[in-house]
């Protein structure tokens, strides 16, 4: 019922190594051989990964990567608030806006004071106007 485990390797993932590439002659079956098993003069001491960093030498400044982070980190948190809205849970709403906090503290001290905003007109003469056809 029960067999012997077989012989050999399933992969042999541990036996691969680029240098044996270099010296294949089928080296260009193998993606990633002219950066990971370089062959040829014109190679020699050179970095074949140039397209990939920026001018500091580095492929991702910390900048970058805090930005990513911060992205993924909100993209999270708004995941998190949509389950717990769908499951039924009380959850207070962010709403991003582009008041900032000295607009907004203005507008809510002129409408305390009772000074009319300079819109107020506007909305009650555009909700007095008669279209056309209007007898």
């Amino acid at each position: 019922m029960f067999h012997p485990t077989r012989g050999g390797t399933r992969g042999g993932q541990d036996q691969f190594k680029w240098e044996d590439v270099k010296d294949d002659k089928h080296r260009e079956n193998y993606l990633g051989n002219s950066l990971l098993a370089p062959v040829g003069r014109w190679q020699k001491g050179r970095d074949l990964t140039w397209y990939a960093k920026d001018s500091n030498g580095t492929s991702d400044s910390d900048s970058q990567l805090a930005k990513k982070q911060a992205e993924i980190q909100s993209i999270k948190d708004a995941e998190a608030e949509a389950m717990a809205e769908a499951l039924g849970y009380k959850t207070k709403r962010k709403k991003e806006t582009n008041v900032s906090e000295k607009e907004l503290s203005s507008a809510i001290s002129k409408t305390k004071a009772g000074v009319p905003d300079e819109h107020d007109d506007n909305i009650k003469l555009s909700s007095s106007v008669q279209g056309l056809g209007f007898k």
